[in-house]
């Protein structure tokens, strides 16, 4: 039997106090009145709460007076006075681990990125080098501010517990498996520590500070060395019962197909990768000499997705192919949830949509709700980097939530 819990005075100024704050921190300057209207709440108490938030140095203002060129909307009276968060205010570490990349950050909760470090390596020789490594990373940010750390974030490639805070067997992550990662980082920083999957935490990432902040449903796709997916279901994070849900590689798009590194067959992964674009490369290149993929010995995802962008014909067609295999994944996904909205996230260092446009060229032709919905494709506001923010945006639900304090 379900439990019921009810709530009292104390419950709902909490909640009250979060929701003003995330207005704050997810708008990056807004109005008391501003706040009032979007929450329905009395200017008195939406005044009360700001006043709390800034003796506690989480808040501040900024008069608009600041600004040379003011947009006074027709209005001459009094300029508002805007609020946002303090330079003072806690912070988030958050941490992303790739098969070949470690990111370490320091973030407020509005999102933005104070400091970051970077590490690339090749191998690891047990999970004992990966902690060393993030360790590394945060004592030497951690050391660069002055203001205090909530908690820590991390976002890693899957499959994971993320409830247990283990990282289980990913696919060619130098044998590391069954690895509590969350209990050992704890242990050494003594802050409450998280684990999510990367794709979740981009999902997040939109649905917090990017595209998805009015989008009550939609899929994250997130194009790396590998694919994963977040589901944002009726403005949350559906994450499954141990976190690891969106793990869209590792469903079959061919069950005669070979054996997978998790033990299913068929697997998205094993086709839709880029070594499998390079090979597509180098048996059309004699076909398009003309093509300035043709002349690249190891193209990368980059010049792929650029070349096409440009409209090369030799990169459209290695593409189209890899769209094909996406999209096969992804009907089944929004078949049986009925979403009709997708995000997707991946590096580029060319503007253009033309991923996004085949994507959304196949679904709309297979998709079962194509007939009566139309098939949003947007590209993530973050680029690649929405899991990266995502870390951030993981530990500040949390707080907005009051599923973790923002006070220690």
């Amino acid at each position: 039997m379900q439990k019921s819990s009810g709530s009292n005075n104390q419950d709902v100024k909490q909640k009250n106090r979060m929701l003003v704050l995330k207005l704050i921190t997810v708008n990056k300057g807004v109005s008391r009145v501003d706040i009032a209207k979007m929450t329905g709440l009395s200017k008195m108490t939406v005044g009360n709460i700001v006043t709390e938030l800034i003796e506690q140095g989480i808040v501040t203002e900024k008069n608009l007076s600041d600004n040379p060129f003011p947009q006074n909307n027709g209005n001459y009276g009094r300029k508002p006075i805007m609020l946002t968060l303090s330079p003072d205010s806690p912070c988030i570490c958050g941490m992303l681990i790739k098969r070949e990349l470690c990111q370490i950050v320091i973030g407020d909760l509005s999102g933005t990125i104070l400091e970051q470090i970077n590490y690339e390596f090749s191998s690891l020789e047990n999970g004992d080098a990966l902690i060393d490594m993030l360790m590394q990373g945060f004592q030497t940010l951690t050391a660069r501010i002055e203001r205090p750390i909530l908690a820590i974030s991390i976002a890693s490639l899957g499959p994971l517990n993320s409830s247990d805070g283990i990282i289980l067997n990913p696919p060619y992550f130098y044998g590391i498996e069954n690895f509590p990662i969350t209990s050992i980082i704890h242990k050494i920083t003594g802050l409450p520590t998280f684990l999510v999957n990367d794709a979740n935490a981009g999902a997040l990432a939109e649905k917090l500070y990017g595209i998805g902040k009015d989008i009550p449903n939609f899929t994250y796709l997130h194009i790396m060395n590998g694919i994963g997916s977040g589901l944002v279901l009726k403005d949350s994070l559906y994450e499954g019962d141990t976190g690891q849900s969106g793990e869209i590689g590792h469903t079959s798009i061919n069950f005669a197909g070979p054996q997978c590194a998790c033990g299913n067959k068929g697997c998205l992964d094993l086709y839709a990768n880029v070594d499998n674009m390079r090979q597509k490369v180098f048996e059309l290149s004699p076909f398009y000499p003309a093509s300035p993929l043709a002349s690249v010995s190891h193209p990368t995802w980059y010049d792929i997705v650029d070349c096409a962008n440009r409209k090369d014909a030799l990169a459209i067609i290695v593409i189209e192919e890899f769209c094909s295999y996406v999209s096969y994944a992804l009907i089944n996904t929004l078949n049986l949830l009925n979403i009709a909205t997708l995000i997707v996230g991946y590096d580029s260092s060319l503007n253009g949509f033309i991923i996004e446009d085949i994507i959304k060229n196949k679904l709309s032709r297979t998709l079962l709700s194509a007939n009566y919905d139309d098939i949003t494709v947007i590209h993530s506001k973050f680029n690649g980097n929405a899991p990266l923010i995502g870390s951030i945006a993981f530990i500040a639900d949390k707080i907005f939530s009051l599923s973790l304090s923002l006070f220690k």
